[in-house]
């Protein structure tokens, strides 16, 4: 039993370390930026339309990029107030059009970046974006090239992320989030309708529901069908009426325990902004949070959260109201349940902008399904080897860019591997280099591999390393152990001579359950020795040892 609390503590962890990203309190992760790379700007002054408002199209630009395989990074500097600043470089305008000097340019709203080493071919898929879209004048999106290095905040590498939405249409209104897509220029590609049965075959990275009222088996069903594809990793959003019928459901519960209440309250756009630097707000200027609909904001029943966390609330005596918020799920693999308060969204002013840039912001949010096309993390070697009775494990990788982390595992036959550590991906293009140390003694042969796990969800494994200790076999037919055994260990061997010998006895992690000496004789020799009743049923490796080998052989415990 307590190696399996272990195990289960040990995974916890681990994807809240990978998860610390998507959640208030976010490390920062500071990269070199290199001089001659491309910005897409998300903030007001270097991203605006004709109409003098935020241009929406620089989301379908970057998704556009994004299906063409290009390595694009989205930098969100950890710990900045609401409109705060990502950060300041040296750059000048390239796309629509050359513009110079350069100058110090203040960026915000979460700004996406394409290395130096990764530009070849985008102005030319740019250009090409503008004329599918028939995109003129300040229509298109701006693209800003810096003229020096940079240090920067980089949140997600969307390298090899290829985001993909399915609006659900169990309530009937699917035309509010397509009427988003086609206003922020997003390939068709990227989006359909479904009624949420297929979203995991179909390798689908996020899901939405505008508003639903409905009730009935139909929801019931879709709303499970859509809380195992967050459980499974994909993303999930939920706008207006949609918000109560799935939080008040058991089935659903998202971002809470005990369900929440309308309430509706005139927060308007002089809310709270909770948390501004997590990716669901990169906006820039206010939203309304009493805008349209049915739903605008709500209340959490009690104190029955569930890690969720506000990223627009009211204020003073309203601050328990609601208008946009987030919760992790920690089941499973786990992804992202987000709410937005209102109906609906146009593009006449800047809170209706921003309502749908929220809606944008989470469908861009990486999600951990397995989906789309990439180049996978490539092993170029992984060595084991031994260094003070320890093993220390190194490997380096190719396309270390399009990996997410490695999943470190070890077993003591070879076939049955368990979870020792989580190492999350450096981020860094090209080659990496990583290495680990087991703390664990060498008593024993032990085998070692990587999971390999891609930003895009998909996994592929090392080969096998075994490290063995001097003279260890790992099968003798002079020794038989009783398999499966129960209350006692019962073994025999044949011997050349008589002298002292040891026996052991560990599970799959490498912990020493049991052990005793014991004296051999020339001959064969029979020997059962009673195990506690606290070493659990489960599969073990017996070893028979002296000064000069070791026999192991794999034996199970009912």
């Amino acid at each position: 039993m307590k190696r399996v609390i272990f195990l289960i503590l040990f995974f916890i962890s681990a994807i809240n370390l990978l998860s610390a990203q998507d959640l208030p309190s976010p490390p920062a992760n500071l990269q070199t930026v290199p001089q001659g790379s491309y910005i897409i700007p998300m903030g007001n002054t270097y991203q605006s339309n004709t109409a003098g408002l935020f241009n929406l199209k620089a989301y379908g630009l970057l998704v556009y990029l994004l299906n063409n395989n290009k390595k694009i990074k989205w930098a969100i500097r950890a710990g900045k107030a609401k409109d705060g600043i990502d950060f300041t470089a040296t750059a000048q305008r390239v796309k629509p059009s050359l513009t110079s000097p350069a100058f110090s340019a203040d960026f915000k709203g979460g700004p996406f970046i394409i290395y130096a080493a990764d530009i070849t071919g985008v102005d030319a898929l740019i250009d090409a974006y503008y004329t599918a879209n028939s995109l003129t004048g300040n229509d298109r999106p701006n693209v800003y090239q810096t003229t020096a290095d940079v240090t920067v905040d980089i949140r997600y590498n969307l390298s090899g992320f290829l985001p993909k939405a399915a609006i659900l249409t169990d309530g009937g209104n699917q035309a509010i989030h397509i009427a988003f897509m086609t206003a922020a220029g997003i390939p068709s590609m990227n989006y359909t309708t479904s009624t949420g049965s297929n979203l995991i075959a179909s390798c689908f990275t996020f899901a939405s529901e505008p508003h639903n009222s409905n009730t009935g088996s139909v929801v019931d069903v879709a709303i499970t069908d859509i809380r195992n594809f967050v459980v499974a990793g994909g993303n999930f959003l939920a706008q207006c009426a949609a918000i109560p019928n799935y939080e008040n459901n058991s089935l659903g519960r998202f971002q809470t325990t005990t369900g929440i209440t309308v309430s509706n309250t005139n927060i308007s756009t002089t809310g709270s902004y909770a948390n501004p630097d997590l990716s669901f707000s990169q906006f820039e200027g206010v939203f309304n949070g009493s805008l349209t609909g049915s739903v605008k904001n709500w209340q959490i029943n009690a104190s029955g959260s569930n890690n969720e966390h506000n990223h627009y609330t009211g204020s003073g005596a309203a601050l328990s109201s609601i208008g946009a918020s987030v919760s992790k799920l920690k089941t499973g693999i786990g992804g992202l349940a987000f709410y937005l308060g209102n109906h609906n969204f146009s593009t006449s002013d800047l809170q209706n902008v921003n309502g749908i840039r929220m809606y944008m912001n989470a469908f861009l949010t990486p999600a951990l399904t397995v989906c789309g096309s990439v180049v996978p993390l490539k092993i170029i070697d992984f060595n084991v080897f031994r260094l003070n009775d320890k093993a220390q494990l190194k490997w380096s990788v190719a396309e270390n860019e399009t990996g997410y982390a490695f999943e470190i595992e070890k077993s003591l036959d070879g076939n049955n591997f368990l979870l020792l550590a989580q190492l999350a991906n450096t981020g860094k293009n090209g080659n990496e280099f990583y290495q680990y140390a087991d703390q664990t003694s060498l008593n024993h042969a032990v085998y070692y591999r990587l999971k390999l796990i891609n930003l895009n969800g998909s996994i592929s494994y090392s080969k096998t390393v075994v490290i063995k200790n001097p003279g260890e076999q790992l099968a003798d037919k002079r020794i038989s152990v009783q398999s499966p055994f129960a209350t006692s260990l019962n073994f025999s061997f044949f011997s050349e001579t008589a002298g002292d010998k040891y026996i052991s006895l560990y599970n799959l992690l490498g912990q020493k359950v049991f052990d005793t000496p014991l004296r051999s004789y020339p001959g064969s020799n029979i020997y059962s020795f009673p195990l506690k009743k606290e070493i659990p049923a489960g599969i073990y490796l017996f070893k028979l040892y002296d000064t000069h080998e070791a026999i192991i052989k794999k034996i199970v415990r009912q």
